[in-house]
């Protein structure tokens, strides 16, 4: 392990114990979390996936305060969030969450308006502010020119674009993504994919996505996150999660389409290895196997 000063280093955000009741005392209470442990290091890229229903949005809305925990708590820096001496609208700056369909929630009269909401009400200087949605929008890949443009004169994709530079501006240490490509066509989740890729490996952004998909999954992430009822069901590389197909199964999941083949043809005696989630890590075993490679 990685040391910082002589000491292990820090996650930079941590869940213990945490869990979430809905309408406590009354007839429709309902667990949403349930005792979840997680811990967040500096700079990964996690997915965390899970059917509908399974706690994958209470969960991230605890990570920044915006719901406070029935039991447990959330550490951000191995500060208690909730702590009366933590500071929370300096911490809902420092852990930026984008919801599904953010740009429904653009309201201002112009794109750079819009983009300039968050670091304005961080109490940043005029220049700054400036500095900040110029950068942005840059790292969304739009214009500087379009920040004069009306947001709802802009396409569907754009709009997207210009809410998540709204979080984006705020330069958020964890950046938190509700299934970021909900909506889109197939170009556009590309676009998106690349810009979040960008983030991460560029800027070194530290990001959560959450997804439904197994496909989206296993193309972004190092770690995988999968909720059942509230708790976390299953947790690793997704060369260990997806190898428990049959779990996954039974927790209302699948595994990716490429590795459902990869397993149908093993089953079939065709030696191939079956940790592929991609069409491209499935081409290359196929043609390994094609010539004689090692393991065929």
């Amino acid at each position: 392990m990685d040391m910082i000063y002589g000491t292990p280093e820090q996650p930079i955000l941590e869940v213990r114990d945490l869990s979430h009741v809905y309408s406590k005392g009354t007839p429709f209470e309902r667990k949403a979390l349930d005792h979840v442990n997680l811990s967040v290091k500096k700079g990964e890229l996690i997915a965390i996936i899970g059917h509908t229903g399974s706690g994958k949005s209470t969960l991230i809305q605890h990570f920044n305060g915006l719901l406070k925990p029935s039991a447990g708590q959330v550490f951000f820096h191995g500060q208690d969030i909730f702590a009366k001496s933590a500071d929370l609208q300096k911490i809902r700056f420092q852990i930026g969450l984008v919801f599904q369909y953010p740009e429904y929630q653009l309201f201002e009269e112009t794109v750079g308006q819009d983009i300039a909401y968050g670091p304005m009400n961080m109490g940043l200087e005029h220049e700054e502010v400036t500095r900040r949605v110029n950068d942005a929008l840059d790292a969304v890949g739009l214009p500087q020119a379009i920040s004069e443009k009306s947001p709802f004169e802009l396409s569907g994709g754009q709009k997207r674009r210009v809410a998540l530079a709204g979080v984006i501006a705020m330069q958020p240490e964890i950046l938190v993504l509700d299934e970021p490509t909900a909506g889109l066509d197939p170009a556009g989740r590309e676009e998106m994919f690349d810009l979040i890729r960008g983030l991460h490996e560029k800027r070194g952004t530290t990001i959560l996505l959450v997804t439904h998909s197994m496909e989206d999954a296993a193309r972004m992430a190092s770690r995988l996150v999968v909720l059942k009822e509230g708790s976390i069901f299953l947790t690793g590389a997704p060369s260990e999660v997806f190898t428990q197909a049959e779990a996954l199964e039974r927790s209302g999941l699948s595994v990716p389409q490429v590795t459902k083949i990869m397993l149908e043809l093993r089953r079939r005696g065709i030696p191939v290895k079956t940790n592929c989630f991609t069409v491209e890590q499935a081409l290359d075993e196929l043609l390994r196997c094609r010539t004689g490679g090692i393991g065929c």
